[in-house]
């Protein structure tokens, strides 16, 4: 199979009803063969799931798989990586199901193991105390991770999908997971993108989580050492004594290298656990 698309379903299926035929047309014409797999993100039915699900049994090539409870935006694409038949897996969000189509202008991401799709994610924001945050947590993570420019579309090979399936991990962010496997990146910029965040899903606690899991995925040592640090600084606020504060920095920092090592180490693999996910 040529391609797979990969789209993960939380609250809404608005634009995915909206653009569904339009996509299917399009990639029809570019591809042999293909397909579009929804990946619910385990939500209760309404009206507006009833009719996406009619919807999706007019066309041959869509799939639709529920997870058995929520867990969130990057594994629900995990999922459906695992699902995917394709040699090539591009995956979307749901708000920017229309842009799809941009998959089939361009051939460019055959020559990587990962293409993306960029947007402006600046002029998103309809808040500007959000834009500020979304840029200030952006800086953050660029200095503390290695997490080149990216976004939640892309296009990955079969491949570098197989890779990352066998990994184990403490949370599951696939661009950190993506750029610990390859550094044969690709992208283009979409024009015109007309995206906001008016259904965007992520608040602040939210966005801190993110960016507290990106961190501790990517380098557990220096995430110790800095919680280590900072209750350490703490005690020797409140003691003023450099021997206790020093004896607490190192314990702190080999007690939680060492848990969260033994956790790593007896985890399941990435693969069981969506195994586990899709299991109704």
């Amino acid at each position: 199979m040529e391609l797979s698309v990969v789209v993960p379903i939380y609250c809404s299926t608005k634009n995915a009803i909206e653009h569904l035929p339009k996509i299917v047309e399009a990639l029809r014409h570019k591809y042999r063969k293909f397909e579009v797999l929804f990946i619910i993100d385990y939500h209760d039915m309404n009206s507006e799931m009833d009719s996406f699900m009619i919807l999706c049994q007019q066309y041959s090539e869509i799939r639709i798989h529920a997870l058995n409870k929520n867990y969130g935006q990057h594994f629900t694409t995990l999922c459906g990586y695992y699902l995917a038949k394709g040699d090539f897996i591009a995956c979307v969000d749901e708000d920017m199901s229309a842009y799809i189509l941009e998959i089939c202008k361009t051939n460019d991401y055959k020559k990587f193991d990962v293409f993306y799709f960029f947007y402006n994610k600046n002029e998103m924001y309809n808040s500007a105390v959000r834009k500020f945050f979304s840029v200030l947590y952006k800086f953050l993570i660029s200095k503390i991770v290695n997490l080149k420019r990216h976004s939640t579309f892309r296009i990955i090979t079969k491949e570098l999908r197989d890779k990352i399936l066998l990994d184990k991990h403490y949370y599951w962010n696939l661009d950190v997971m993506i750029f610990d496997n390859t550094q044969l990146v690709g992208g283009t910029s979409i024009e015109n993108c007309s995206i906001t965040d008016d259904y965007s899903t992520y608040n602040y606690k939210k966005l801190l989580k993110v960016a507290f899991e990106i961190a501790y995925e990517h380098n557990p040592i220096f995430m110790n050492i800095l919680f280590a640090f900072l209750i350490a600084s703490f005690l020797f606020f409140m003691t003023k004594d450099i021997s206790t504060t020093i004896l607490s920095f190192v314990s702190i920092t080999v007690f939680t290298s060492v848990l969260f090592s033994w956790i790593k180490q007896n985890s399941a693999t990435t693969i069981h656990k969506i195994l586990a996910a899709l299991k109704n």
